[in-house]
This record gives C-alpha cells, sequence and structure tokens, in this order.
C-alpha cells in the first residue's frame, strides 16, 4: 500500500521510502550520468547500503526528488526496494529550482546548456509571481552563480537551436560562442556597422561556425580575440579617410567568405606587429618600474649589484639583437 505524503508528518524527517514511490525530478539539469560513476556508487551501495540519505518533498500522492539522483538510480538498478530519504516541506519550481542551484554549487558542476535551462526555468518562475525580469545580480543572490557566468548562460538561451545542441553534443563549448560574439560580432556591429550590414550578422556567425566544425586551424576560443584589433583599427583608419573605408575591411570579408582563410593568417597580414609591439612596450614600462622599485627595496650592496648586473646584461642582449636587425 502506498504512503501518503500529504500526511501530517513533520517536514525534515529521515525516513525509508519504497523506490517505487519516488519520482525523479523532470527539471534536473543534469541529464547525463557517466556509467563509470554509476557503476562505482552501484560498488559502493551493493556493500555498504545508501549511507547519505536522498531529498525529496511531497507532491501529489508521490515524492520528488530533490537532490541524490544518482544515489536513487543505483539503488533502483540494484534492485534495492526502499532508499534512506529525508523528506522536507513541499515547495514551488521556483523555491526547488533555487535550491537544486544551490546544492550543485558546492559540488560537481552541471553542463553548460543544461544550466542555462535551468536558468531559463527560474526566470520564468519569477516572471511568474513578479510579472518582470530578474536581474542578474538578482540571480546571482538566488543561484550562487557569478554574474559572468549568469551573462553567458542567458546568452546561451537566445542561441539558435541548431548551436545550442553544438553545445550540448560537446561539439563547440559555449565559451567560444560567447567569445565569437564578443570579439567578432558586437564590435564589428558597433564600430563597422556598414561592414557588419553588408556581410549580415548570421552570415558572419555561420561562417565563423562553419570554420570551428571543419576544424580550420586558427579558430579556437583564443584566436577569436584576434580579430578584435583588426575591427579596431579598421575603424580608426575609416575615421580618417574621406569615404569611411579602410583596407582591412577586405581582410574581415575574407574572413566570413573565404571558408579557408584563417584568423591567424589576417591577424599575421594586418596588426600583429602593432599589436604585439605596443605588448612589448608596456611589458618594457613595468620591467623598468620593477627594476627601479627592486633598486630602491635593495638594502645591502651586494643586493644593488646582483640588480644591475641583471639590467646590464639585459641591455647588452637587446642592444645585439638592434644591431643585428
Amino acid at each position: 500500500m502506498s504512503a501518503n505524503p500529504s500526511n501530517t508528518r513533520a517536514p525534515g524527517e529521515l525516513r525509508e521510502l519504497r523506490i517505487d514511490e519516488i519520482e525523479p525530478n523532470p527539471g534536473n539539469p543534469r541529464l547525463v550520468f557517466p556509467q563509470e560513476e554509476l557503476d562505482k556508487l552501484m560498488e559502493s551501495i551493493s556493500h555498504e547500503g545508501v549511507l547519505v540519505p536522498i531529498v525529496v518533498f511531497p507532491k501529489d500522492g508521490r515524492y520528488v526528488l530533490v537532490d541524490g539522483e544518482r544515489r536513487f538510480r543505483s539503488a533502483r538498478d540494484l534492485g534495492l526496494d526502499k532508499i534512506p530519504a529525508l523528506v522536507t516541506g513541499e515547495r514551488t519550481e521556483q523555491e526547488l529550482l533555487v535550491q537544486m542551484f544551490n546544492i550543485h554549487l558546492i559540488r560537481e558542476p552541471w553542463r553548460d546548456l543544461p544550466t542555462a535551462r535551468a536558468l531559463g526555468r527560474l526566470l520564468d518562475e519569477i516572471k511568474k509571481g513578479t510579472g518582470g525580469d530578474a536581474s542578474d545580480r538578482e540571480l546571482r543572490e538566488l543561484t550562487g552563480l557569478s554574474i559572468e557566468r549568469i551573462k553567458q548562460l542567458r546568452f546561451a538561451l537566445d542561441l539558435p537551436t541548431e548551436w545550442q545542441e553544438y553545445i550540448a553534443q560537446g561539439q563547440i563549448p559555449l565559451n567560444w560562442f560567447w567569445e565569437l560574439d564578443k570579439n567578432v560580432i558586437r564590435p564589428l556591429v558597433t564600430e563597422r556597422p556598414d561592414l557588419a550590414n553588408e556581410l549580415g550578422k548570421r552570415a558572419i556567425q555561420n561562417a565563423f561556425v562553419r570554420k570551428r566544425l571543419d576544424g580550420v586551424t586558427g579558430t579556437d576560443t583564443v584566436s577569436l580575440r584576434k580579430v578584435r584589433p583588426i575591427i579596431g583599427f579598421a575603424a580608426a583608419d575609416a575615421a580618417s579617410d574621406l569615404n569611411g573605408t579602410s583596407n582591412l575591411d577586405n581582410i574581415l570579408r575574407s574572413l566570413v567568405t573565404n571558408p579557408e582563410f584563417t584568423i591567424e593568417e589576417a591577424y599575421e597580414d594586418t596588426v600583429q606587429i602593432t599589436v604585439e609591439t605596443d605588448k612589448l612596450h608596456r611589458r618594457t614600462e613595468t620591467m623598468l618600474a620593477n627594476f627601479n622599485r627592486l633598486l630602491g627595496k635593495a638594502s645591502t650592496s651586494e643586493e644593488k649589484a646582483y640588480i644591475k648586473q641583471v639590467g646590464q646584461d639585459f641591455v647588452r642582449g637587446l642592444t645585439a639583437i638592434l644591431d643585428a636587425a
């Protein structure tokens, strides 16, 4: 005879529940459970039993799983009749989602797309209750996720279904789409809007996605960051041109229209020397400041002599390079 979850038992009571009384949570963002993990857990349970109770709450005459799905699945697959469970009070969908986020914050993180979809459900529940959208700060307080992570997950929810599938299947990570948007799409739209309109936002996105799927060299996440300075220099050139154009626009067009043209080639052909020389300049200024700081902190003549020797060796080496150029 089935238990009645709606009876007067106090919330938070530790009980033994029948496996067939428990419903897995259909909204659990962790949809994939590696079989190797389950096999290890089943071996442990077969020898020691379920040592940590699952957490459930009563709903519609049954119990909904809040925490412990791997323990539940393993016990079920082993053919156990019962499992220890902490029966807590019934809760709303919003409360359940918030609790699940906080439980898994200190455990193995959920995958990107399931986490994004869970956040989407939480946003829907908040909107039902308040009539408005939750801010990133409000979501941070509820879920414990960082603002940057929340922005990425909201961004993922707006991606085309096909691209979401690439993320789900592990073909292209969410961070790659995020960097594409941050370093290519948004800079083009804001700094070279005419070129962005000419090429078309979706065509630009599709071109880079296709290169990534085809394994074109230099379309990794880090390489995407090299497109941004090309766009920046193109915008600067166009600002000083009577027609508002730049020779670098053709390089950017080729990145979209030529499936074999790589980011690395575009970078090397255009802005590499300037960008990397600027970086070298900044590092040189930092190094000079560090030499000055260390000389000021040196308390003995031996320490000062050592610092000076390092500086003089560097100057000699640099002079030799410059003389040979």
